[in-house]
């Protein structure tokens, strides 16, 4: 029901705007490419659901849905801030993710060298263990 939905607005704003050539075609938005690509990998879902009804690889697809609740955001100025904040933080998060990974380098290496295979043979003396 949704997904006819994001057609029948798909196909109006092209009727109206133009696909791609003009001043304000649909594919000259950011938004409206994502909204074209959610049009885009539904047809192909229900397209590959009518061929190969017993297919994982549709799953996939069914998956890429998950990207409708975006729209919402192209309609709302303070979500769409909050969303280009994200965006505008992960490189930053990535420095962060590289100091992280370097301290569990550190701390890997340390944990080697202090344990050195202590904990890989039991050292128990007591009878009662038959393997050790």
């Amino acid at each position: 029901m949704t997904s006819s939905i994001f057609i029948v607005e798909f196909l109006l704003n092209i009727i109206s705007k133009g696909f791609y050539f003009g001043e304000n075609a649909y594919l000259k938005n950011n938004w409206s490419i994502l909204d074209f690509m959610i049009v885009v990998f539904t047809l192909l879902t229900w397209i590959l659901e009518s061929l190969l009804p017993n297919a994982g690889p549709i799953k996939g697809f069914k998956a890429l849905r998950a990207l409708r609740p975006l729209k919402i955001v192209s309609t709302n100025e303070s979500l769409k801030i909050v969303v280009y904040s994200i965006f505008e933080a992960i490189p930053e998060l990535a420095n962060v993710a590289l100091i992280v990974v370097l301290f569990l380098l550190i701390f890997g290496i340390l944990g080697i060298q202090l344990f050195k295979g202590s904990v890989g043979s039991c050292n128990d003396t007591d009878p009662s263990i038959l393997t050790k």
